[in-house]
Parts: structure tokens; sequence; C-alpha cells
């Protein structure tokens, strides 16, 4: 892939697989192509310092989800924080922000940081340290359109945003950041370590970015009778909530 374009119409095509399967794996899909197509727009709007640069991330960082996807579809193998993800689409309990939050973790916490490595210079990461640290601002202003989405698809996720005047959206908020911040440290560790060793790090990040996938999949503040009560309060029409995500993308 060469433009964000193409890294858009592949989104569209897992989003259409997702509707057509009802699969759950349409709910990060969903999201991460809103969160692309908002940095697209960033970069169109030349917000950050080096446009084509952030151009090259971007498709670095498409790529690595949708290789994942690709091999896990063919049953070869993926990271285990994708793995892990994919794997629990399979799970009918699960609630859609805990799909969204998996999609997320290995995104972000295994993903971003091994890319923005990659499109630099051995040990010359931080000139990328601004543009990097900006995707936060650009996604960050998508968030209380996903909440709105959400609202419409999970009644207790509307009843909270009303209570606190919509400003539950920073949970999106310091998942996302908190999680920049680990993948900082990791395009740093990974930008100082030479190409034969690179793999090691990515092992190593991998299995933490695994180890959050399960408490993301095991909370321990939701007990198995809280979550159930709270799934019977979602939506479970896939093919529908899908397409309310998908609706985000038209209102940003």
């Amino acid at each position: 892939m060469k433009t964000i374009e193409e890294v858009l119409k592949k989104l569209d095509e897992i989003i259409i697989w997702s509707k057509e399967n009802k699969s759950t794996i349409g709910y990060f899909a969903c999201t991460y192509r809103i969160m692309t197509a908002q940095v697209l727009k960033g970069i169109q709007q030349k917000k950050f310092e080096d446009n084509p640069r952030m151009t090259l991330l971007d498709i670095a960082f498409a790529t690595r989800y949708l290789d994942a996807w690709e091999n896990y579809s063919k049953g070869k193998k993926c990271t285990n924080a994708w793995f892990l993800a994919f794997e629990a689409t399979k799970n009918k309990d699960l609630l859609i922000l805990q799909h969204i939050f998996l999609g997320m973790n290995a995104h972000i916490n295994l993903d971003l940081g091994i890319s923005a490595a990659s499109i630099m210079p051995y040990r010359k990461i931080n000139p990328l340290k601004t543009d990097f640290e900006r995707i936060n601002s650009v996604i960050a202003s998508i968030n209380q359109n996903v909440q709105d989405s959400l609202n419409k698809i999970c009644y207790p996720v509307n009843l909270i945003d009303k209570l606190s005047n919509g400003k539950d959206n920073a949970v999106l908020d310091f998942a996302i950041s908190k999680a920049r911040d680990t993948s900082w440290a990791t395009a740093v560790i990974s930008s100082n370590t030479p190409n034969f060793l690179k793999e090691n790090v990515v092992g190593i990040v991998d299995y933490a970015a695994a180890k959050v996938a399960s408490q993301i999949l095991h909370p321990k503040l939701l007990s198995s009778t809280l979550a159930k009560e709270l799934k019977k309060c979602e939506s479970s029409d896939v093919v529908k909530n899908i397409e309310i995500l998908e609706k985000t993308n038209t209102t940003i």
C-alpha cells in the first residue's frame, strides 16, 4: 500500500466482511477507520511537522493490523495480542467496548511503537516525537463522536453520558493517550535495537500487550454477573451496531 486511501479501502473490505458474517471484528475495524480518516484529514490540513512522514507511519501502522488479520483468517501465526483480539470475536458474552479496547491494545500498545521505529533511521527516533504526540489530539477529536454512536447501541453508556454531561469519553481519551505513552517507549527501544534483535523486542512487547488483553477479557472490576446485566442492555444486532459505528465516519 502506498496511500492512506488504500488503507481506508482495505478497512472498508473488513467492515463489509464483518457485516456479511455478523462478526464483531467490525467494531474495532470501524473505530480504526474513523481514526485513520481523521489522521488523513490532519495530513491534508498539514497539521503535522512532516506530513509525508506521517503518511508513511500511518501506512506502516495499518499494514501490521491488516497483515495480522490476513494471517489469522488464513490460520497462520499472528502476534499474541492480535490473536487474542481476533479470537475474542467468537465470544458472544463480551461487551462492545471490550472488543474495541482489545483492538486498541494490540494496535497501539504493540503496533504503533514498532511501526514508528520502522520508518525512522536507526537510533534517530526523536525527531518524530512531536508528530507522534500530535496524533493524540487529532484522534481525541473523534472520541465524542464514537461515544455518541455507542450511546445508541448500549443504554448504560447513554445513561453515563447524560450523568457526566458527555465527559465520560475521557475514558477513551485516557485509554488512547496512556497506550500512546507506552508505545513511544516501545518506539525508542525498538529504534535503538539492532535489526537482528528487533524480533526479540516485538516478542517482549507482544507478551506485555497480551497480558493487557487478558485483563480486558477478564477485568477485575467487572464481575460476571454485572457483565451479563450490561450485556442485556446492549443491542445484539451486530450488523446494525456496525452500521451505527460506520455513520460516525460521516459526522466528523
